[in-house]
C-alpha cells in the first residue's frame, strides 16, 4: 500500500491548538472530576473526529475512548450510511443514505487504481493490492476509513505470493472478532487445488488449515473442476460470508445416480458460504433459475436483501428478446426450495444492483455507462443520484465505526 498512504491514513486529524487545548482541558478535569459514566454518555453523542480529538484531553480520556466497551457501545448508535468506491480504488467516499445521497466524508488515495475492494464489515474494509509491485508481500490490508487507521495483516506462512485468492472480511460477535478468510486456488493439476485460510484479529495470527466440508463438494476431484468466478462480492448473511464459485469441468453424471443429490447440469454457479463462528467452508445451492435452458444468463452476483441471502441474475430470453435482471432471495437460510424471486426488472442499460435499501429501493451501478441511480420497483421508477460507479466499482452499507483504534500496527 506504501509507507505514504499509511501514514496519512493512520494519522488521527488532530490538529495543533486541540493539544494545546487538551492540555488545558486536563488540568480543569484534574481539579474537577466527572463521572465516568458521564464523560462515556457525553462522547457517545459526538461525531467521530470530535470523539477523535477528545484523546488528547487525558490518559483517562484516551483509555476510555480506545476501550473495546466503549468502540462496541459507538457502534451501537451507529447510523447506516453508504460506502462508494471507484474500482480499481480511486477514491472513498460515504453517503448519508437519504433521498439525495448527501456526501459526508471523501477520502482520495494517494496511489489510485493500486489496489482494490474485497468487502467490508462494521465500519472495516478489506484490501488488497492488485499490482505485485506494490504488494509483493501478499499481505491483506484492513482500513477503517472513518479514523483513517489501517492494519497490514501478515502474510500466511505458506502460498502467500499466489496470485489466484478469494478473499472476504466479516465480525463474530460472540467473540468481538473480525475475521478475514483466504481462499487460494493452487490450480488443477495441483494435490490440493485449494487451500483454505482463515485470519483472526483477537489472535493477529493465521488458521492454515481450515477443513473444508459441502455436501456435493467433498471430495479433491470435485474441487478441481471449480475456479474463482467474481473477486470483488461477499455477502454476509447468517453469520457467514458468501461469494460465487463456477465450475467449469465436466459433471460426473456417475456420481449423482443413486443420490439425493440434484443434477448440477446448467447450474455451474454455486455460493460458497464460510461460517465466522467455526470456520469451515460450505456450499449454498443458487435458485433454480440457473437450470432454465430457455434463458442465457450472461452475469450474476450475490447481495444482501432485508437480512436474506440474495442473488441478482441477468439473462436474455431466447424468445421474448428482452434482458431482465431478476432478484431472487432466499427465504429460509441453506433451503433451495425457499428461493423466490421478489422483482423482475427490465434493464434499458447494461447495470446491475449493489445495495438494497431501507427504503425498498435499490442503488444500481453503471446505468448509462457510469451512472449510479436508485430504482424503485415497485413504482418503478428511476432516480439519478447524481454520483458516477461503473459497472465493476464497488458499493455497500457502511457504519461508521472505532473499530481498529484500540489496535497497534
Amino acid at each position: 500500500m506504501g509507507r505514504k498512504m499509511a501514514e496519512e491514513v493512520t494519522k488521527d486529524p488532530i490538529a495543533d491548538e486541540v493539544v494545546i487545548y487538551g492540555k488545558m482541558a486536563e488540568e480543569e478535569v484534574t481539579k474537577y472530576p466527572i463521572p465516568e459514566d458521564v464523560v462515556m454518555s457525553i462522547l457517545l453523542k459526538l461525531p467521530i473526529k470530535s470523539i477523535l480529538r477528545f484523546r488528547c484531553v487525558s490518559k483517562s480520556c484516551n483509555s476510555l475512548i480506545t476501550s473495546p466497551y466503549f468502540i462496541k457501545k459507538h457502534f451501537a448508535k451507529a447510523k447506516q450510511l453508504i460506502l462508494r468506491v471507484g474500482k480499481p480504488v480511486a477514491s472513498v467516499s460515504l453517503h448519508l443514505d437519504n433521498d439525495s445521497l448527501d456526501r459526508c466524508l471523501q477520502l482520495d488515495f494517494c496511489q489510485p487504481n493500486a489496489f482494490k475492494v474485497n468487502g467490508s464489515c462494521n465500519g472495516v474494509v478489506c484490501l488488497s493490492g492488485i499490482h505485485p509491485k506494490l504488494d509483493a508481500s501478499g499481505s491483506v490490508i484492513l482500513w477503517n476509513p472513518s479514523i483513517r487507521k489501517t492494519l497490514h495483516l501478515p502474510p500466511p506462512r505458506s502460498y502467500a505470493r499466489i496470485a489466484t485468492t478469494l478473499l472476504g472480511i466479516g465480525y463474530e460477535p460472540r467473540t468481538d472478532d473480525y475475521k478475514v478468510a483466504r481462499v487460494v486456488r493452487l490450480g488443477s493439476s495441483a494435490e490440493r487445488p485449494f487451500v483454505f485460510q482463515s485470519y483472526s484479529l483477537n489472535s493477529r495470527s493465521w488458521n492454515e488449515n481450515v477443513d473444508f466440508f459441502s455436501r456435493s463438494l467433498e471430495n479433491e476431484e470435485a474441487l478441481r473442476d471449480i475456479t474463482l468466478y467474481r473477486h470483488d462480492n461477499q455477502a454476509i448473511v447468517n453469520g457467514a460470508i458468501h461469494w460465487l464459485l463456477y465450475r467449469k469441468g465436466k459433471i460426473n453424471i456417475e456420481r449423482y445416480i443413486n443420490s439425493s443429490l440434484p443434477l448440477p447440469g446448467h447450474n455451474k454457479v454455486f455460493a460458497l458460504s464460510f461460517n465466522l463462528s467455526n470456520e469451515s467452508f460450505g456450499e449454498i445451492m443458487l435458485p433454480e433459475c440457473f437450470d432454465d435452458r430457455r434463458k442465457v444468463v450472461t452475469d450474476r452476483s450475490l447481495s444482501v436483501f432485508q437480512d436474506s441471502l440474495s442473488v441478482n441474475v441477468f439473462n436474455c430470453g431466447l424468445y421474448s428478446g428482452k434482458c431482465l435482471c431478476e432478484i431472487w432471495v432466499m427465504n429460509q437460510y441453506d433451503v433451495r426450495e425457499s428461493w423466490a424471486i421478489k422483482y423482475q426488472i427490465e434493464m434499458l442499460h447494461i447495470a446491475r444492483p449493489v445495495v438494497h435499501r431501507s427504503n425498498g429501493e435499490m442503488l444500481i451501478a453503471g446505468y448509462s455507462w457510469s451512472r449510479l441511480v436508485s430504482f424503485d420497483p415497485q413504482k418503478p421508477r428511476i432516480r439519478d443520484t447524481g454520483l458516477e460507479l461503473s459497472i465493476d466499482g464497488y458499493a455497500d452499507y457502511f457504519v461508521e465505526s472505532l473499530a481498529l483504534l484500540d489496535k497497534s500496527n
